[in-house]
């Protein structure tokens, strides 16, 4: 589950409760706040429930890449989805799952393609600060795996894309093997996430003839 789904939902359920027990509101209005605050909630549920499905994608045995993703605002995800459709479109499997969950997906039979934003001055977004918790012995399981990171950041930090290319090294460090340097994209610029999908065109998902 989203990390932030529980908290919404659990806040909203005592909206619900605080609703119900004002005085002096009348019985329609609170029926009105009630069933407002509820189809909210079940809004949030069925979002959730479509991240999960889209995270596990193509789960299992025999996915060809893997494309794992860290995001704060959304964007490493956004482009992480147009990889895997790009993927898809050129006739293989990609599955699609936060950094945070690397830990329990399955090698991929090709390659890992990992799209990770830094925040602040090197630091982890929210869903790729445990992807290690485990201590990175997981990482064992992509020796000689070929891998790819693009990495989104701001000039204006010193340490530039810092938090992906942490991942680039340790991935490394681990045996994995690079198909390319890691592309490093400042606040998102579409020349360089243009360039992201050129290098794999090239080096990991060539066109389908």
């Amino acid at each position: 589950m989203n990390w932030w789904v529980k908290p919404a939902v659990a806040a909203l359920f005592c909206g619900v409760l605080w609703v119900l027990f004002q005085e002096g509101l009348a019985l329609e209005r609170k029926i009105v706040a009630t069933a407002a605050i509820a189809a909210y909630a079940l809004i949030l549920l069925r979002y959730n429930k479509a991240c999960l499905g889209e995270a596990e994608g193509e789960s299992g045995a025999g996915v060809d890449y893997l494309v794992a993703y860290a995001t704060e605002t959304g964007t490493a995800r956004q482009i992480a989805r147009q990889t895997c459709k790009t993927i898809r479109e050129n006739g293989l499997r990609a599955s699609l799952v936060e950094l945070n969950r690397l830990v329990s997906s399955p090698r991929p039979s090709k390659g890992l393609l990992v799209i990770a934003s830094t925040t602040g001055n090197g630091d982890a977004p929210r869903t790729g600060d445990a992807w290690q918790e485990e201590g990175g012995s997981f990482l064992r399981n992509f020796a000689s795996c070929s891998y790819a990171v693009l990495a989104l950041g701001d000039r204006s930090y010193s340490n530039f894309c810092g938090f992906g290319l942490q991942v680039a090294a340790e991935l490394q460090q681990a045996g994995a093997v690079p198909l390319f340097e890691p592309v490093l994209v400042h606040q998102g610029d579409p020349a360089s996430v243009n360039y992201w999908f050129r290098q794999l065109s090239r080096s990991a998902v060539p066109a389908r003839r």
